[in-house]
């Protein structure tokens, strides 16, 4: 069971539902009614092994949406970065878009 939540992605081709990590694991919930009491598990657990852009991560941090790209996002864990692109249609796949890379590689993190 979850301890924590690291980060969440939407599914970009169904409203109202995520992939949501902890730690080295993730599960794709959909909200029924916006509440926590109206949630399903749609699929998962899963771990990393069925995520191939995040081989390499142990974790992630955070993401971010890539703006006017409806379904790739800024993923980060530790110091590390990759965007992904994740289609729509079941099975989704995820691939690589850019990376991964270091802090060193994006100026703006890079003063950190």
């Amino acid at each position: 069971m979850a301890n924590k939540i690291d980060a969440a992605i939407p599914v970009p081709d169904q409203y109202g539902q995520f992939w949501v990590f902890s730690g080295n694991h993730w599960v794709r919930i959909a909200l029924k009614d916006g509440q926590p009491h109206g949630d399903e598990v749609v699929r998962g657990p899963g771990g990393f092994d069925e995520w191939p852009s995040l081989q390499g991560f142990d974790h992630v941090d955070a993401v971010i949406p890539v703006p006017n790209e409806h379904s790739q996002f800024w993923v980060f864990s530790g110091n590390q970065w990759v965007r992904i692109s994740v289609t729509g249609g079941e099975p989704h796949t995820d691939t690589v878009v850019l990376g991964p890379g270091g802090f060193d590689q994006w100026p703006s993190l890079a003063k950190f």
